[in-house]
């Protein structure tokens, strides 16, 4: 099974750097479209290993054109998703790497957030300020594990079982907050299927980027 991790459905602003990162709403409906065509049904985390023919899509960082652009056509298509959201950046913007990119990305909030789940979406935690964690104190990594599940569930009334890497930043010592902490899974951006994995908590994910054409994301997808 491959898990596809995707961060912009949206056209790439003029000055926006990593371009790549934006699929554009026409492309990546044909990404589901063909999905559907091949009879691949996407999971979310409660039914990971049960579907030999699946596959899983997580968004990273929660950005608004989710709901705007991504959303519609995931429901047309009958698809789930699991939404990795920065818990304490809610309705504001990418503050952990604007300047760096050169745009203001704007982040959803909790009304929408909270539809989402009323849909049947899963959110995951991606910590609450979207930092390197193993370049933070221990206390403070443990906090932005810890602290973002707890958040995301009082404000969703849901449980937060997946968690994300930010940057694909992790050791060891990570990893044993992220169990600790009471999370079932946790994703990287280490490229590989599911059942390459080490583990549940080092899940491998393929990135899907904007400048693919179709040929590309099939062969990513089914070899």
């Amino acid at each position: 099974m491959k898990v596809l991790t995707y961060h912009n459905v949206d056209n790439p602003p003029p000055e926006a750097k990593l371009k790549s990162l934006y699929v554009k709403p026409e492309k990546f409906e044909k990404h589901i479209k063909y999905l559907n065509k091949f009879k691949l049904k996407t999971v979310l985390s409660d039914e990971i290993e049960s579907q030999k023919k699946s596959i899983m899509l997580t968004f990273d960082d929660g950005y608004r054109d989710f709901i705007k652009n991504a959303y519609p056509i995931l429901k047309r298509y009958n698809a789930k998703a699991i939404v990795f959201v920065v818990a304490g950046l809610t309705d504001r913007f990418n503050l952990w790497d604007w300047e760096k990119i050169n745009v203001k990305k704007p982040l959803m909030d909790w009304e929408e957030l909270r539809f989402l789940v009323s849909e049947g979406f899963e959110i995951g935690s991606h910590t609450i300020t979207h930092p390197f964690l193993t370049k933070i104190p221990e206390k403070v990594a443990k906090s932005e594990i810890e602290d973002s599940k707890k958040i995301l569930e009082d404000k969703l009334g849901v449980e937060v079982k997946t968690f994300c890497y930010p940057y694909g930043d992790y050791n060891e010592k990570v990893k044993d907050m992220v169990i600790n902490a009471g999370y079932k899974m946790a994703f990287t951006t280490q490229e590989g299927t599911f059942e390459e994995s080490k583990d549940m908590f080092e899940i491998k994910r393929v990135t899907v980027f904007g400048h693919w054409i179709l040929p590309q994301f099939l062969w990513k997808v089914m070899l």
